[in-house]
């Protein structure tokens, strides 16, 4: 059964002792008779309760890279920040999980530990290393490429198996110094193998770049705002890696016979594409891995086709089912250790009321919002770069409207400065005289980025159908 508003009941934590995964299924499931077959939406929200509390927190692997070549040197305030912000994310580090440091110029160097593979964190390995954070000097190229091939080598040969694998990236530049194609054949042999966030600092990084280091691993790429925020961002950002103590969960998809996969991706609190890197596990049956967990929430948009042939009328059916598989940790198997929901139904329910099949799920339609948001936002960047600025003012307008139907604060504070802002609910605005490359690097890192409501139940703010698969 479905809610009245077409989600499926929530599987909520047990009462039981256990950590807990809960999963809820958001759609429509009222889809038009006589349209043949038809795409079929729905909106997964997947969340954990009590997993940073787990008493066998899975192995730990961290890698903190800091660009260091010469531009970081100007203005000062940039090395400055790094090296801060370097010690603060090492001091985060949980007893027992290995880290190395980092530098990055136009090759990788590591510079703690001493031995170039990696440490234990205590206190006395996360007192040197802050030490050494602090001696950090910017001289030299960026070849972001071999940063993260370092990163690599460090999180998989250390002659331990570490469940959960990440890397900090802090860049000012762009990935200059490494042969062309070089980032490309990287980043493909290291998804999967760790996580990474990265952030850009200064004006001179390419927020594309940056933004498809993160998404290609699983990460969340951003912009430094402010110098002397970073110390608190690396501080927050270790202390979120921190808290993932599941090592990974897959989503399990299961069609009925005759339906067939759009898409699968996450939503929230980034769009992230994931149907490529499912795994077909039998003939009717995909599992997309997201990667580690700690006590946080995502959104997942799910698409399949429906078809009405051999269906009776008004009548609930089940189109897929979709179910949550936790990865243990070594001699720990998930059930042991986390409690996890029961498989949720994607229901069709085929009828000819137009009143009933046009209605469209308030997160699903949220999302699709995102999605226009985030075009918006990129054809205006990308007409700006090219020079058409009548463009850029009108696409840009397009996002401060989307951004205010949504009420992202985020993006309008980023899009206001590249335009003033006449009318939000309008999209009225006009380009500013002076647009510098960090403002424009600003909007365009985020422009996957997207906020989610907490009432699965409330109107929509964007209630723009949902774009077909291609």
């Amino acid at each position: 059964m479905t809610r009245a508003d077409g989600a499926a009941p929530e599987d909520r934590a047990p009462t039981a002792a256990l950590p807990a995964l809960t999963a809820q299924l958001g759609q429509n499931k009222y889809l038009a008779a006589g349209s043949g077959t038809v795409p079929a939406h729905a909106v997964l929200t997947v969340e954990g309760h009590g997993l940073a509390g787990l008493t066998t927190h899975a192995s730990s692997a961290e890698v903190v890279v800091i660009d260091c070549s010469g531009s970081m040197s100007w203005p000062s305030t940039k090395i400055a920040a790094a090296r801060k912000a370097a010690a603060a994310a090492i001091g985060v580090l949980r007893d027992g999980t290995r880290f190395a440091l980092v530098e990055g110029t136009d090759k990788a160097r590591v510079v703690y530990p001493a031995t170039g593979r990696m440490a234990v964190a205590g206190p006395d390995t996360r007192a040197d290393a802050a030490r050494t954070a602090h001696t950090l000097v910017a001289a030299g190229g960026t070849a972001i490429a071999s940063w993260l091939a370092c990163a690599r080598d460090l999180l998989t040969a250390d002659g331990q198996d570490h469940p959960i694998r990440h890397a900090l990236l802090l860049t000012d530049g762009r990935n200059e110094h490494d042969r062309p194609d070089e980032l490309e054949r990287v980043l493909a042999d290291c998804a999967g193998k760790f996580t990474c966030d990265a952030r850009g600092i200064g004006d001179q990084w390419a927020a594309t770049e940056l933004r498809e280091i993160a998404g290609r691993l699983h990460g969340i790429a951003d912009a430094v705002e402010h110098d002397s925020g970073l110390e608190a961002e690396f501080r927050r950002m270790m202390r979120k890696a921190m808290d993932k103590s599941l090592p990974g969960i897959r989503i399990r998809v299961r069609l009925r016979v005759g339906s067939e996969l759009g898409f699968f991706k996450q939503v929230f609190p980034t769009e992230l594409d994931l149907t490529q890197e499912g795994v077909r596990t039998g003939e009717r049956t995909w599992e997309f891995p997201t990667g580690a967990w700690g006590d946080e929430s995502r959104d997942y948009h799910l698409c399949v086709t429906a078809d009405p042939a051999g269906d009776p009328m008004g009548e609930d059916m089940q189109l897929a089912s979709v179910a949550l598989v936790a990865e243990g940790a070594g001699d720990h198997p998930a059930e042991t250790v986390v409690s996890v929901p029961r498989p949720v139904p994607l229901l069709v329910h085929w009828t000819d009321d137009p009143v009933l099949s046009t209605r469209i799920d308030p997160r699903v339609a949220r999302y699709s919002g995102y999605a226009d948001l985030g075009r918006a936002v990129n054809a205006g960047c990308e007409a700006f770069e090219a020079g058409h600025l009548g463009t850029a003012e009108e696409e840009w307008g397009r996002a401060v409207r989307l951004a205010h139907e949504l009420g992202d604060e985020k993006m309008l504070r980023r899009l206001r400065r590249l335009v003033e802002v006449e009318d939000a609910a309008e999209g009225r605005v006009r380009l500013r005289d002076e647009i510098t490359a960090g403002d424009l690097n600003s909007a365009w890192v985020v422009s996957n980025h997207s906020t989610q409501t907490r009432r699965p139940g409330a109107p929509p703010r964007a209630a723009r159908p949902p774009h077909e698969p291609g």
